[in-house]
Formats: C-alpha cells, structure tokens, sequence
C-alpha cells in the first residue's frame, strides 16, 4: 500500500427500511387477496432491486488528471503475516475503512474558513506483535471541503516503545501550494508525556498526495485502464515522484475468496531537484514497508487483494517480507466480488 507502511451504524440503517418494507408486505399480504398481495411483493422487490448504489465521493488533486474515487461506506479487512524463511507467521490484522460525511462547519484549522461540504476519510488500523514487540497504528487521511488543508494525514502509533504521533497537512495556503509537517517529542515535555513540535512549512507541487491517497490511486490507474501513472507524494518533509505501474496478471486464493487480479508495483524515487540525506534515501511506505511496494489489485475495480514489501525491524538489523492478505469486505462497489465457487 505506501506506512503496515493499511458500521454497524450505517448496516443498520441499511438494514432497517428493507427489514420494515417487508414488515409492512408482510401485515399487508394478511389483509388482502393472494393476487394483490403477489402484486404488492412483486412491486417492493423491484424498488429494492432498483435503488440506487449511493455514488462514491470523488476527489480531483489536479486538473486533468486522473481523480481518487473514495467509497462512502468500505470496511476491508487483511491478515497480516511476516516471512520468516522457513515459514510464515500470522502477526496481525489490518482494517481499512472509508466513510464520507458532511462536514456542517470548517475545522478550526482553516484558514480561511472552507465552505461546508462531504468530508471523506480513509483509515488504516493495523494491530500485531512478533515475540516481545506489539504495535498498534492507526492512519487516517481526511479530505476536507477547503482549500486549507485540503488533505489531513494523521498517524498514531502504540508500541512497546510508547506513543508516537505525526501529522501532514497539504493545501492551497494564501494562494500557494504548501505542506505542513509536525511530530511529537518527549523533549521538554513533562515526564512520560510528549508534545508537538513546531510544523515545518514547504512548497510543494500542485497535485501533490499524501501515503493515503497515493495508495487509492492505484484504483485510478486500473479503472482508467492505464499503463502506469506517476505524481508527487510528501512523506513528512520529503518529496517525491511516486510512479504506480502495472504489472502482471493472475488469479490468488485469499481468505475472501478467488479473485482475478493485476499487479500494481510502487516506485519512488527522489522529485527532481529534491536533495534527500543518506539515510532519507530509502522510501518507507505505510507502517514502515520500505522500497518497492507490490499491490495485487482487483482486476475490475482496483480493491487492494494482497500488499507485499520489505519490513525492517529490530531498528533494520533484520528485514523480513511481510504479506498482508484480504481477509472480508463490506461495502464495496458491485463489480467487486471473488470468482464463483468451481462445481463439483
């Protein structure tokens, strides 16, 4: 994906006027004759059939180019498992979750206030351990109906070590494209706390994504049936050119059944003009897979399937493979669905 680096409330409201339609069908089929009755359910059962998907929040970073499609109610969920040589080992778990809401008044951090609108949200939460070390991380992407900021990149991160946080910010700032960065230190905080330090501000591309967005672009390249596209992405401070490009084709067996799938591999390398130190060389994705990240996309509508990289851990003394696997879903788009189950 680029950090593993990924409603009750709405099912129910789903749920409920299907369940009091048939109700009502129901105390409506004792009153009358068969014939009106057959009538009647014939009629409910096309208004179900027939009611609309609702249409997915669409976000446009560039004019003219390709636009993030963002689900109003997805949950996936993926195992997590390392590679350790001679055998894998299930780790974790990861949830992603995509909701659209509408946002009645601009967040206290615009400036100037944004017109209200849908706010869409993308979030990953990843929990796991391996031997003595447990990690639970939540990232989340909110795109705001303002030019300032227009994306919200939040992570938090719970480990044996502690408490981390990071926070980037990319917008349209008094008439300039601009990013702001900020993480927490435990320096000058009182003890066993820590606060924010001062936001860094940079300029930045038009049309420049965060590791969220940048991910979702993947759906993007395969719906608009395109060989590879490339933008640029802030990781922190750091700039670069990110290139999504498409693979190989296969079918992979997941605990959510078959599917038809495309390769999507993700390429950094530096923005041009970019000066990066030594050891900000090596892109780390979403929850700190470094380099190359391989997606394996469903073939009709993008949906992650399976995410492959590189993990360092024990402060990068070691790096194992790490396989995140699609394990459910909800809330996905029709065309998203595995093969048929083979006759026997």
């Amino acid at each position: 994906m680029v950090h593993l680096e990924v409603l009750l409330f709405h099912t129910v409201l789903q749920v409920l006027p299907r369940f009091a339609a048939r109700l009502g069908l129901g105390l409506l089929m004792w009153a009358v004759t068969p014939a009106r009755a057959e009538a009647a359910a014939q009629e409910a059962g096309f208004q179900e059939a027939s009611a609309p998907a609702p249409k997915p929040f669409v976000f446009a970073p560039l004019a003219g180019a390709p636009s993030v499609a963002i689900p109003r109610e997805e949950r996936l969920t993926y195992k997590a498992y390392l590679d350790l040589s001679v055998m894998t080992s299930h780790v974790g778990t990861v949830t992603q979750t995509c909701t659209v809401a509408e946002q009645p008044v601009p967040l206290i951090l615009a400036q100037p206030a944004g017109s209200a609108g849908d706010a869409a949200s993308i979030k990953l939460e990843a929990a796991g351990s391996y031997f003595l070390y447990k990690l639970e991380s939540t990232l989340e992407t909110s795109i705001l109906p303002q030019e300032w900021p227009r994306l919200l990149y939040q992570q938090v991160s719970k480990s044996s070590r502690g408490t981390r946080r990071r926070e980037v910010l990319v917008g349209l700032r008094d008439g300039a494209h601009t990013a702001s960065y900020r993480g927490d230190t435990k320096k000058g905080a009182p003890e066993g706390t820590r606060i924010w330090r001062v936001a860094q501000e940079r300029a930045v591309p038009e049309g420049t994504l965060d590791m969220l967005t940048a991910v979702f672009m993947a759906r993007a390249l395969i719906r608009e049936k395109r060989e590879s596209m490339t933008f640029p992405l802030i990781d922190n401070t750091r700039l670069w050119n990110l290139t999504l490009r498409r693979g190989k084709e296969r079918r992979m067996e997941t605990g959510a059944g078959e599917f038809d799938v495309v390769e999507v591999v993700l390429e950094p390398a530096p923005y041009p003009g970019e000066s990066l130190e030594e050891k900000t060389k090596q892109f780390q994705g979403v929850f700190g897979i470094h380099g190359s990240i391989h997606l394996w996309v469903d073939k009709n509508t993008g949906i992650a399937v399976r995410i492959q990289g590189k993990l360092p851990i024990s402060d990068g003394l070691i790096t194992l493979g790490i396989d995140v696997v699609l394990d459910s879903y909800s809330g996905t788009p029709p065309e998203f669905a595995p093969r048929p189950a083979a006759k026997r």
